[in-house]
């Protein structure tokens, strides 16, 4: 880890933030002592393989092509390597290595590895791990804010990730709390009355404006979770809104 940190600082902080994330969910799912220890230790080394990557390809300010992809593709295996090869190190830790990148339905990398049921505290981390990317300053963008964030990760039933652990990451970050305001995917702008009970992803919004961007006299709640006649949500939240911009005050509006 020290040789890691003085080879790049951003992955060694982004290790620690994402073995933090995962630590709070392995609580949350009622693990404690030594396997607790594991799932920490292993979400702390996940990305360990970076250290044999080469820094113009770890900070490059743009996309990276397919050769660079490739070369950046290789960490989780040789994290794995570097971790089995490493005395007394946990079981847990080169599984999730090799694994963080799979995604839940298995179309990430190590490609061509045929059927595997990922481990919990690799389904932990990867959400972990995406999560603390996404809100971080990288040289080709700037962090998101954590709301869009979210909005991103939970988008159609995200099939890289577990969603019942995604919805319990979720409630455990917050999401959209009562009295913030919202724009929808019709450009209505509202504000959140009520949390769904089982979905964090979809409230129930009150609707001041239209989607011209009017206000509305008769304000109507929207309920987000509500399908249409084939199945498919009339209403969904894009994104957060900051109060000012719109000179809107959500409290009066509830």
């Amino acid at each position: 880890m020290t040789a890691l940190k003085k080879y790049d600082n951003y992955t060694f902080t982004h290790m620690v933030n994402v073995s933090v994330l995962a630590m709070s969910q392995a609580r949350a799912l009622n693990l404690e002592g030594p396997l607790l220890r594991e799932f920490g230790f292993a979400a702390l080394m996940h990305d360990i393989g970076k250290v044999n990557t080469p820094l113009e390809v770890l900070n490059k300010p743009g996309k990276l092509d397919k050769e660079e992809f490739d070369i950046m593709k290789r960490h989780v295996i040789d994290g794995a390597h570097i971790l089995r090869k490493t005395p007394e190190m946990p079981a847990l830790a080169p599984i999730v290595a090799f694994e963080h990148h799979l995604k839940q339905d298995l179309s990430g990398y190590p490609e061509n590895i045929g059927h595997r049921e990922l481990n919990l505290c690799t389904m932990i981390v990867s959400i972990a791990d995406v999560f603390d990317a996404l809100r971080s300053n990288r040289p080709y963008r700037e962090g998101l804010a954590t709301d869009r964030i979210r909005s991103i990760m939970g988008e159609q039933g995200n099939p890289a990730f577990n969603q019942k652990l995604l919805k319990r990451f979720v409630n455990i970050m917050g999401l959209f709390p009562v009295g913030n305001l919202v724009r929808l995917n019709t450009d209505e702008v509202g504000v959140v009355t009520a949390e769904h009970p089982t979905d964090p992803f979809r409230p129930q919004v009150k609707v001041v404006i239209d989607g011209k961007g009017e206000r509305i006299e008769e304000p109507f709640l929207a309920n987000t979770w509500e399908r249409d006649t084939r199945g498919e949500y009339g209403r969904a939240i894009v994104e957060a809104i900051d109060p000012d911009s719109m000179d809107l005050d959500p409290l009066t509006l509830l």
